[in-house]
């Protein structure tokens, strides 16, 4: 009952939220404590349960974008404090150390960095690879195994890694100072219980210094189903708790699991401090302002052209408020200086989440646990992503043209970037 309430008033606040699409100056928006976000749009695979920006990756694409990404960095520049840099996608590590090196180097001409990490494909992760990643200070990588049965990963369209391959990533990382954390997935299609358990069991004995525990998220954008609900999956998410606590694990938050507090959580850290998004389809936040770049080919021409276009809404009040309250749930302790500044509203539901035992004092409680996953799953769900969602865009018409326009001028020059279809085909869940 208190799951469904607290559920539909964030999903609520969340849909309420309309982007516009529109020019943005960036030197009015200032901020001078950061993280920042670069995102590399492409695969070799489209990965069936993933629901972010991504294309098939062409060299003649992947050159369009390094040079572009490079502008926008110089273009708006970059201030103040860096706290942490992500580079996520897509599939990072289709880009070589060297074009990495690029993109950071970038950044480097306006500011410091600190705290690199990145993701990427176990597949794609050589001993080469790794060592000059390191040179480039990258210090935290994140690899998505997802799920060790062929089956399940076939059914989802991604290819397998084997244990003695992610081994070998794991202990040469170790070896060059590198932190890993490992992605598994519980409720993927075809993946039974024991086969998710199992997954568990052998990475744990693999031994990352971070293991983190996905539950399928149904977002605009998935093309598969999942094979349980989420009460399943997260009480599958407690069992892996008991096995990797036989690996010396410690539970850092509901869904990750450590050796160490250098952990690599970047949907933490981006609900901490504002941020700053690089490439097609990166968010940015800065102060109560929310803005997402463009899809990959009217990204490209906005480079191209010296225009500086994005999604942007200015993000209310209450949202932020429930924003705010999911994270320091989502850490299984609250910070009562945070506490004492929520609206009456939540701190209502607070109190009734310490009345039901589901929080004692500022710790979430064993039982709480599971309103802290469906609550927390249940917001990236509902994140207002204008992409895959054009119920959230004021001004769709306006920029489907502008979309379309773009991607006619790539294929005038036979460079595609498939799959090509109107946002709307995706809509999953309005």
């Amino acid at each position: 009952m208190l799951n469904r309430i607290a559920n539909r008033r964030l999903a609520n606040s969340f849909s309420k939220i309309k982007f516009t699409f529109a020019a943005v100056d960036w030197n009015e928006i200032y901020t001078n404590h950061v993280g920042i976000y670069i995102h590399v749009p492409f695969c070799e695979q489209l990965c069936a349960f993933c629901p972010f920006h991504k294309v098939v990756y062409r060299k003649e694409l992947k050159d369009l974008y390094l040079k572009a990404i490079e502008k926008e960095i110089h273009t708006r520049g970059v201030g103040g404090k860096v706290e942490w840099v992500y580079i996520g996608g897509g599939t990072p590590n289709l880009l070589s150390p060297t074009e990495i090196g690029r993109i950071l180097n970038a950044l480097r001409e306006h500011v410091d960095l600190a705290n690199i990490g990145m993701e990427g494909n176990p597949l794609q992760f050589t001993p080469e690879y790794l060592q000059q990643v390191r040179e480039l200070g990258i210090e935290k990588l994140s690899t998505g195994v997802e799920s060790l049965k062929p089956d399940t990963l076939q059914h989802v369209n991604r290819a397998k890694a084997d244990e003695a391959h992610i081994q070998s990533i794991v202990d040469l990382a170790k070896e060059l100072g590198l932190t890993v954390n490992v992605d598994l997935m519980v409720g993927l299609p075809k993946q039974s219980r024991e086969d998710f358990l199992f997954d568990v069991d052998r990475i744990g004995i693999i031994n990352p210094q971070q293991i983190t525990t996905y539950p399928f998220m149904e977002i605009p954008g998935v093309r598969v189903a999942p094979a349980m609900d989420s009460r399943s999956m997260f009480d599958l998410i407690e069992q892996a708790g008991q096995i990797l606590a036989g690996h010396n694990y410690f539970r850092e938050n509901v869904w990750v699991f450590s050796k160490t507090k250098k952990i690599y959580d970047s949907a933490r850290d981006e609900l901490v401090i504002d941020y700053l998004g690089f490439g097609a389809a990166a968010f940015s936040k800065v102060g109560g302002l929310q803005m997402v770049n463009p899809p990959l080919a009217l990204y490209l021409d906005m480079l191209q052209n010296g225009r500086s276009q994005a999604f942007r809404t200015t993000v209310d009040e209450n949202s932020e408020n429930w924003r705010k309250f999911a994270h320091e749930l989502y850490n299984l302790r609250l910070d009562p200086k945070v506490i004492q500044e929520m609206p009456r509203s939540i701190k209502f539901v607070l109190s009734l989440l310490r009345l039901t035992g589901n929080v004692e004092g500022n710790q979430v409680t064993a039982k709480g646990r599971f309103f802290v996953h469906d609550l927390t799953k249940t917001v990236v769900e509902s994140l207002p992503f204008p992409i895959n969602n054009p119920l959230a865009i004021s001004n769709y018409e306006e920029f489907d043209k502008l979309r379309i326009a773009a991607q006619a001028i790539l294929l005038q020059k036979e460079i595609t970037t498939e799959p090509v279809s109107s946002p709307l085909t995706q809509q999953a869940n309005p």
